[in-house]
């Protein structure tokens, strides 16, 4: 049976109230877990307008599993603080007028546009949150402070330290544009996901602090934003869990300073590493089967090897701050080391800079006897000439005996490994043609050498089943709020019928026209 929707549910509280149903209070006389349910289907402050119906009514509302208290006043008015002030008085009834015995499932704090002169009501908020933490057993909580003037206002805020004690809290989203602390005792023995965004370190031992009180924690995701009026001067990050799953760092400093990360775990699974600024990488986790890495890195340091990793994502600057040719040759072998760990893999995503690494290395390309899907992540760089990339491709291709698809990645492409009269037969091996299942282009731009492309493989992969194409985005302005907009363009009747005119070797090779995310246009 459907539920109710919320239009029928205001409408049958609406009838309630005018007393054009009938003279009999049938809706009160609902056992209370029915009526919870009716509240459900209604936005908070639509629930609080039934405490007028009657006594039944009059804290009903208060008791709903799932709470979400959110101040959002489009514009500016003049009187954001007075109109968030009444609001922080609504927020802390709901949170403190509660019944101790009704639990909270799920609790939602989310003030936008914060300002200095908010900071009283918002501290008292945050002190009725984390008291409901506790108090009525919540097990996932979600604090959403938004955009915060960093240059005139103050760029840190404590939260209560009762926020990190919970028994029964498994989900924990912080997503503040201000700086704040891990308190010294944090105990969340039931947490399994954490995510803060942003987040500041504001001293080394602080997320280790964090995950010494969480020992079921299994996803930990958490993006750095280090700017130049950050007092902080925390250089080095260790991580260390004996629970950890998936793990997300995303670390990006605005000067060039030298950081350090440390990652040890014997249960992590999969890891994935977004850095900009220079780091030094030291991993220590035997039993990933999912590894990525982009950004700059100065060293990276596989500490026990990976040998069960099946996908890997390598997208690295490796030659950030080289000071001498010395030192260029030296980073480009430990890549080429680091690499020959990944005979494994079954999935790889490459960058150019890492293809540059295997042209300088003296390293001969290992074979890897289980990969079956390669994406090309092209990064154009001039000082690496295009012959040397194709010499690369075609070694990498050659030594994937079971190469099912091949993928293009972002725009740049085909400028980024190929030349105006090039050869691909040069560039792609015959054996991997005869095996080649699916080609993907994920940034179609109507480019002449695209068509080639797509014409050489039709012609020539006799196995081919799939040649997906995805057009490219365009990002325009938005006419409300002057928001960036990215618009897909759409396929044209040109573009399909010279596509389609290509003669295929495989008599079960089709073309599939992608127009967005999971849509596919028909031929």
């Amino acid at each position: 049976m459907a539920e109710p929707s919320a239009k029928i549910l205001r409408r049958t509280l609406d009838e309630a109230l005018d007393g054009e149903a009938d003279n009999i209070d049938r809706l009160s006389a609902l056992p209370e877990s029915v009526l919870l349910h009716i509240l459900s289907g209604l936005e908070l402050k639509e629930a609080a307008a039934t405490s007028v119906l009657s006594t039944t009514w009059r804290d009903l509302f208060l008791q709903r599993p799932n709470i979400e208290l959110a101040f959002d006043i489009y514009g500016n008015p003049s009187d954001r603080s007075r109109l968030f002030h009444i609001f922080t008085l609504f927020a802390n009834r709901v949170l403190r007028q509660r019944n101790p015995e009704a639990p909270i499932t799920s609790l939602k704090v989310s003030v936008k546009d914060f300002t200095k002169r908010m900071e009283e009501d918002y501290r008292s908020l945050l002190m009725s949150a984390a008291a409901a933490v506790y108090t009525y057993k919540v097990q996932q909580f979600d604090v959403d402070l938004g955009t915060y003037n960093l240059s005139t206002e103050t760029s840190s805020i404590v939260l209560p330290p009762a926020m990190f004690t919970s028994e029964t809290l498994t989900r924990l989203l912080l997503t503040l544009s201000v700086g704040w602390d891990v308190p010294e005792n944090v105990w969340l023995p039931n947490l399994r996901y954490a995510h803060f965004i942003p987040y500041r370190l504001m001293h080394e031992d602080s997320i280790q602090r964090f995950l010494d009180g969480c020992p079921s924690l299994e996803t930990l995701m958490f993006l750095m934003r280090v700017t130049t009026e950050d007092e902080t001067e925390v250089k080095t990050l260790c991580i260390s869990s004996s629970s950890l799953k998936l793990l997300m760092v995303d670390w990006d400093m605005i000067d060039e300073t030298e950081m350090n990360i440390t990652v040890k775990s014997e249960s992590l699974e999969r890891l994935t590493l977004y850095l900009k600024g220079g780091h030094n990488v030291n991993v220590d986790a035997p039993n990933l089967n999912f590894f990525s890495i982009s950004g700059q890195v100065l060293d990276l340091n596989i500490i026990q090897g990976l040998p069960s990793i099946n996908e890997a994502v390598l997208d690295v600057a490796y030659t950030f701050q080289v000071s001498d040719l010395n030192e260029f040759f030296t980073r480009s072998e430990k890549v080429c080391t680091f690499f020959r760990e990944l005979q494994n893999l079954t999935l790889l995503s490459i960058s150019e800079p890492i293809m540059e690494a295997l042209y300088d290395s003296t390293m001969v390309m290992p074979t890897f006897r289980n990969m079956y899907k390669i994406k090309l992540i092209p990064d154009y760089s001039d000082d690496f000439p295009r012959e040397r990339m194709q010499h690369v491709l075609f070694n990498l291709l050659e030594s994937c005996p079971k190469l099912q698809v091949l993928s293009f990645e972002r725009i740049m492409v085909f400028s980024s490994y190929f030349i105006d009269d090039i050869d691909f037969e040069s560039v792609f091996p015959f054996r991997m043609l005869q095996n080649l299942k699916e080609l993907e282009i994920l940034d179609f731009r109507d480019r002449e050498m695209e068509y080639k492309l797509i014409e050489f493989f039709i012609n020539n992969g006799r196995s081919l089943e799939i040649v997906s194409l995805k057009k490219h985005f365009v990002e325009t302005v938005a006419l409300r709020k002057d928001i960036p907009k990215a618009i897909m363009k759409t396929w044209t009747p040109r573009q399909k019928k010279r596509l389609l005119s290509f003669l295929s070797c495989s008599e079960d090779c089709k073309i599939i026209f992608r127009e967005k995310s999971g849509a596919i246009q028909s031929p």
